[in-house]
């Protein structure tokens, strides 16, 4: 193919030194994939990278970019190991792979997983990847992103949080590579969220100033009992806030160590909670908080409340709160192919989180635009588009909806919208889809 004859003539230019970090081979072509080996990664960039989207202007532009990368993900991966107190040795637990695409839309179409800006799975059943994996010199779990967030891009906007999607992951593999098991979702995520957080280069100490925001106006219209998200049962809502939050609290009324020891020891069980056969009680979680804490589950509760309504509630906070509950970038992305400007009102949603600073004029902008029915078209091309965002529509209804009888009716009314689509009923299709989408895609209803 072209694409794979360019890439064989850039690995045999020379490349540029990479700074500070060890780089043991040149780039190699590997199937769908150039690998390139540093001391604690193997960096997979996807061959038929466009090279607009590499390092123009020098001499050798992949191992440009791959060096960047590399850079990066070893940057990160030293801040987080000193966020978390958690060495990292690539020696007993293998080097993490990081699965680099060219474009967001191109890594959701080929990992399938249309919410996410990035994941941590298994990796690849390829036989050079499992031929590797069996000398032990790397880790079962890896990293998928794409160039859209790599190096220090954007961040995830669907869970609300103006952090990046790279170091978030590789939290979730030292996680699942050091301690393992089991564990709240809530947590989970959270723990991914905190590290990010506190491993940045420049630590700000108002970095969880807008989500205590969120999590007390939360606490005030929808449920009186944040904790009640520990037991892993509990609505996905602001999963990924609270988490951070909390341990961020835990840490600073004990040590991150004293979390960590707590994570440690959570043990799934059977619990009796509705919808909900397997979980973590309350019960344990009372009983390991007061071994390792030396507090009841009841005074955590009481603390963390009291510690939240200590929050000032800001014109920018009660502004991004709304902007956050209201999903407007998954709404964004669901109605793209259907606005008149769709591709620039995706990037207006990105400028509302840059640099990590909430813009609520940006914000204010691309809410008007897009609950104006004048901006939408449905020529056949159009609705073509819209129908590839059912499967994000689907992936948003079975991870977020806890009713199973409105995932039913979301998919239901999937199956009606192409129905409409086939018949060439564009019109009614456009106005559907958009109901559906402005209805269901939200946190709240």
């Amino acid at each position: 193919m072209r694409g794979s004859r360019r890439y064989y003539g850039l690995l045999t230019v020379l490349g540029l030194a990479l700074w500070n970090v060890a780089v043991l081979a040149n780039p190699i072509v590997e199937g769908d994939w150039v690998r390139y080996e540093t001391e604690r990664f193997f960096i997979y960039l996807w061959k038929e990278t466009p090279p607009e989207r590499l390092g123009l202007g020098s001499p050798d532009p992949l191992r440009t970019k791959l060096d960047e990368i590399a850079l990066s993900v070893e940057t990160d991966l030293k801040g987080i190991e000193g966020a978390l107190q958690l060495p990292y040795d690539a020696a007993l637990y293998g080097k993490i792979a990081i699965f680099v695409y060219a474009s967001l839309e191109e890594y959701q179409q080929r990992t399938g997983c249309y919410l996410c800006s990035g994941h941590v799975t298994s990796v690849p059943s390829t036989p050079e990847i499992q031929a590797l994996l069996a000398t032990g010199r790397l880790n079962r779990y890896a990293v998928y992103v794409h160039l859209d967030n790599t190096p220090r891009g954007l961040g995830g906007l669907s869970i609300g949080l103006p952090q990046e999607v790279v170091p978030h992951e590789l939290v979730h593999v030292l996680d699942l590579t050091l301690i393992g098991g089991s564990k709240p979702s809530t947590l989970r995520e959270g723990l991914a969220v905190y590290a990010t957080f506190k491993a940045d280069a420049t630590p700000d100490e108002l970095q969880f100033g807008l989500t205590n925001q969120h999590l007390r106006l939360f606490a005030e219209t929808d449920t009186p009992d944040l904790l009640s998200y520990l037991t892993g049962c509990s609505s996905r809502r602001f999963l990924y806030s609270f988490g951070g939050s909390f341990i961020d609290f835990v840490a600073r009324q004990s040590s991150i160590g004293a979390f960590l020891e707590f994570y440690r020891r959570l043990q799934s069980e059977r619990v009796t909670l509705p919808n909900c056969s397997f979980g973590f009680s309350l019960e344990q979680i009372d009983r390991l908080l007061q071994q390792i804490l030396q507090k009841s589950l009841e005074q955590v509760r009481r603390e963390y409340r009291a510690f939240l309504q200590t929050m000032e509630l800001t014109e920018d906070g009660r502004r991004s709160y709304d902007f956050v509950m209201d999903q407007v970038f998954n709404r964004a992305i669901y109605l793209e192919p259907l606005l008149v400007n769709g591709a620039e009102l995706v990037r207006q949603t990105r400028a509302v989180w840059a640099g990590g600073r909430f813009d609520r004029e940006r914000a204010a902008y691309v809410r008007a635009y897009m609950s104006d029915m004048k901006n939408y078209t449905a020529s056949a091309e159009r609705v073509a588009g819209a129908l590839k965002n059912f499967e994000r529509v689907r992936s948003f209804a079975s991870n977020y909806i806890d009713d199973p009888a409105t995932r039913s009716h979301v998919e239901q009314r999937l199956r009606e919208l192409a129905e409409l689509a086939r018949t060439e009923r564009f019109e009614e299709f456009k106005d559907g889809f958009v109901t559906l989408v402005f209805q269901y895609v939200t946190w709240r209803r």
